[in-house]
């Protein structure tokens, strides 16, 4: 299997594993116990802790003087960032409305790897990029039936940390493998989000459902962690600009989650543009990544 085929499986895994993020989210606040604050920050620290582990018994270098930005903005994007905003804008909009500003976020990765990485793409790539991105904002749009919440503001700001985060992690996995790229940028994290899980800690923890706690887990381990290993490595190995396109299908997952965990109605319709958003991705496959000089 060639780079960018092994690329795109590695992120394809990647963003499996992050479609639940958003209904999981959901479930972890349904208690009205775990707090968003708690829910962000202690996700992180459980990250975190597994993170410390991973290189210890790994015995894997730290990272080189090279990586240290990188990881710095994977750290702002995808420890902060990210995952905070977009757990404070579920406390007021369902799982299925926040995918429709979450849309955008592989147009936002490639925008901001190309720039990172100072890659000229061709107009035609730009155009699958844009196309499918309006696609899939353009169906969950009528979906949510065009309606406006103020929490879409955080979402959005949320958007453009997500791209630095994934665009600057794939940049430091140059340095590292994907699993030393995620578990330094949260170790890096660690003072400030471990502050914020005491300071957000529930006063009765038992008090949350099981479901409540499993849902967290799942967040810690999984959606902050565990996925980015495959999803890292995928960027690196098939581009930064043509692997977060795949990203695209993430919302057609998080609705099909969403239905299954939480029991919110799902639209046939939904297959269709599934299908034509897979074919944007695989036509933008086939254009030319830097265009002609």
């Amino acid at each position: 299997m060639n780079p960018q085929s092994s690329g795109l499986v590695l992120g394809a895994i990647g963003v499996i594993i992050f479609s639940l993020t958003m209904p999981v989210t959901k479930m972890a606040m349904a208690d009205d116990v775990l707090s968003a604050w708690f829910v962000w920050s202690g996700r992180t620290v459980l990250g975190a802790a597994a993170g410390i582990v991973y290189p210890i018994a790994t015995r894997a270098p730290l990272p080189p003087r090279a990586a240290w930005w990188p990881l710095l903005g994977a750290t702002t994007g995808v420890v902060f960032g990210w995952p905070l905003l977009n757990t404070l804008a579920l406390q007021t909009v369902p799982s299925s409305h926040a995918a429709v500003v979450n849309g955008i976020l592989p147009l936002a990765t490639a925008v901001i790897g190309a720039w990172l990485n100072r890659e000229r793409l061709s107009r035609g790539f730009w155009a699958c990029a844009v196309a499918g991105t309006l696609l899939v904002c353009g169906y969950a749009w009528w979906r949510a039936r065009g309606e406006l919440h103020a929490a879409d503001a955080l979402m959005l700001i949320g958007v453009l940390f997500g791209g630095l985060g994934y665009a600057s992690g794939a940049i430091a996995t140059r340095y590292m493998s994907g699993p030393q790229a995620i578990s330094w940028a949260l170790i890096l994290g660690l003072p400030g989000t471990l502050a914020l899980t005491f300071w957000s800690a529930p006063a009765a923890p038992a008090s949350a459902s099981v479901q409540a706690w499993a849902a967290f887990a799942y967040l810690g381990l999984m959606s902050q962690w565990i996925g980015f290993f495959f999803w890292y490595r995928g960027l690196a190995r098939g581009g930064i600009a043509r692997v977060s396109q795949v990203q695209l299908m993430q919302l057609f997952f998080t609705l099909a989650f969403a239905a299954l965990l939480l029991r919110e109605s799902i639209e046939p319709a939904m297959f269709v543009v599934a299908l034509l958003t897979v074919a944007l991705i695989a036509l933008g496959r086939k254009l030319p990544q830097v265009r002609a000089k």
